[in-house]
């Protein structure tokens, strides 16, 4: 019986890896410093200031630029939040899955909020990336497009 719960961890210990937690815990620890939490955010293949960037490479103008900040400002505080839950969550289940007295139905409660809420993330992000899409000019959007391309080509 001691192979339900050592299954269960290895599935959460490869999610956690996956999921970034680096990012997660140096973004809400408050005893790390910035320069953690930008080098935790800023692991190699990432740029300093990924949406910097985007603007200089799709050229766009100045009402453009204000108009994708105030779309980036607005869903912030809120994508903060939920990562923190999610972050929460894991902790949780962690947690849930290392004791003696394991319990399924609770783990499986866990899960569920856990996939509840990152499927939330993902669509408020998508909402958030057709928000800024709306700003481009067709131009611009067939050059993010190509952009998007080579980046998940290179990712693999």
């Amino acid at each position: 019986m001691k192979m339900k719960p050592f299954a269960v961890n290895t599935v959460i210990a490869i999610s956690l890896l996956a999921g970034g937690t680096t990012l997660a815990l140096a973004a809400d620890s408050e005893v790390c410093d910035k320069s953690a939490k930008q080098a935790a955010y800023n692991s190699p293949g990432r740029s300093e200031k990924p949406m910097h960037r985007l603007m200089q490479t799709l050229d766009l103008k100045p009402g453009q630029r204000k108009q994708i900040r105030n779309i980036v400002a607005g869903q912030r505080g809120e994508l903060l939040n939920k990562r923190r839950a999610l972050r929460d969550i894991r902790q949780k289940l962690y947690r849930a899955a290392s004791r003696d007295d394991y319990d399924a139905a609770q783990v499986k409660q866990l899960i569920e909020q856990q996939s509840a809420l990152a499927a939330d993330m993902t669509r408020q992000r998508a909402d958030m990336m057709q928000k800024i899409y709306r700003q481009m000019t067709p131009q611009q959007q067939a050059e993010f497009q190509s952009m998007r391309h080579r980046y998940r080509h290179h990712r693999g």
